[in-house]
């Protein structure tokens, strides 16, 4: 689904959810552990996430192409992350405020499914001009 041939905005969208996800998996984890002590929250860096998503100059593993005819790939880097400190008044050293991060996950997602929405309708273009305008 990510072949550039066809329209690389799906690529990137895939790339998108895929990023959406690790937050979703880091925000349940950090619930997971609101109680354990020294624990630090992470979240996703979404600035430099997305921006190596959409820079295509920033493969993280650059391809050569040999011939003109070849496609471009992009690399399969990690999805950075920040830990979160814990504030001075945790007794606890543990960093996870779980309202905040209810709050993330409803915004997450929002976000991811706005980004299914969009990938649908770019799918749906597909198939339409696949199938000769509808003919």
């Amino acid at each position: 689904m990510s072949n550039p041939m066809f329209n690389p905005l799906i690529g990137n969208l895939q790339q998108v959810l895929n990023v959406r996800l690790r937050q979703h998996g880091l925000s349940a984890s950090n619930i997971a552990n609101s109680s354990t002590p020294q624990y630090k929250a992470e979240r996703v860096d979404f600035a430099a996430a997305l921006g190596r998503i959409f820079d295509e100059t920033s493969d993280a593993v650059a391809m050569q192409r040999t011939d003109s005819r070849h496609m471009t790939a992009g690399g399969g880097s990690a999805v950075p992350t920040n830990s979160i400190e814990a504030a001075a008044w945790s007794e606890d050293g543990n960093s996870v405020n779980a309202e905040e991060e209810m709050m993330i996950l409803t915004e997450n997602n929002l976000q991811f499914n706005a980004t299914v929405e969009v990938l649908s309708r770019q799918l749906a273009l597909l198939e339409y001009a696949a199938s000769d305008g509808g003919k």
